[in-house]
């Protein structure tokens, strides 16, 4: 028997200002079996920050009342202090070692085995990177990049610790009853944080 699935980006990368509030898109889930939503949210400008608070909402029909929302959960993510690196030269799609602006220690970019955030000036060619690496002013991460980067505007940003993680990455399941969901984006959990990108995709299942 033969599933019938689909994954949608719902919300593309954005940055979201400190203090700001990025509400999602509402993505009808009334023809679906089973939706589960995939939230990324990172960090993008050096400094402390005490975390970003994401809710999750669904609704009771798909109309455009706006008050039938509820909150299916919320949650606190990417909480410390945010360090930055720019990257030092332009690095082509395909790319696995990526040279920065500086020797990466020194910078404290050096914590290896973890997920980062490569912020890039077009949003939509922001991406998320895992680290297995580095030596002088290379990184060298685990799969290749999907974008081309330019030099100076590209950042890599990470949370300054050998396990904590700047990249939250969370699933959320769709009840089955609901008729649609919409993420809230809340960046003034903490009013003088920094900076973040989020974005949300969604897998349905329509048909088995």
């Amino acid at each position: 028997m033969a599933l019938t699935k689909s994954t949608t980006e719902i919300d593309a990368w954005e940055e979201i200002d400190t203090g700001g509030l990025r509400e999602g898109a509402a993505a009808d889930v009334s023809d679906s079996y089973g939706a589960m939503l995939h939230i990324d949210c990172c960090p993008c400008e050096a400094g402390a920050h005490t975390g970003t608070e994401i809710i999750v909402q669904i609704g009771t029909d798909t109309s455009d009342a706006d008050d039938n929302w509820s909150n299916l959960t919320r949650y606190v993510c990417c909480v410390g202090t945010i360090i930055v690196q720019a990257l030092g030269q332009e690095e082509a799609a395909g790319q696995t070692v990526l040279t920065m602006a500086g020797d990466v220690g020194t910078a404290n970019m050096d914590n290896n085995k973890k997920f980062k955030f490569l912020e890039d000036a077009t949003d939509a060619n922001s991406e998320i990177v895992y680290q297995v690496s580095e030596s002088g002013n290379d990184i060298t991460i685990l799969d290749a990049l999907v974008h081309t980067h330019a030099t100076t505007t590209s950042i890599l940003c990470d949370i300054d610790s050998a396990t904590a993680e700047a990249v939250s990455m969370q699933q959320v399941a769709v009840p089955a009853a609901a008729d649609r969901v919409r993420v809230l984006y809340n960046n003034n959990y903490d009013a003088d944080g920094m900076a973040v990108f989020t974005r949300c995709r969604i897998s349905k299942l329509t048909g088995v």
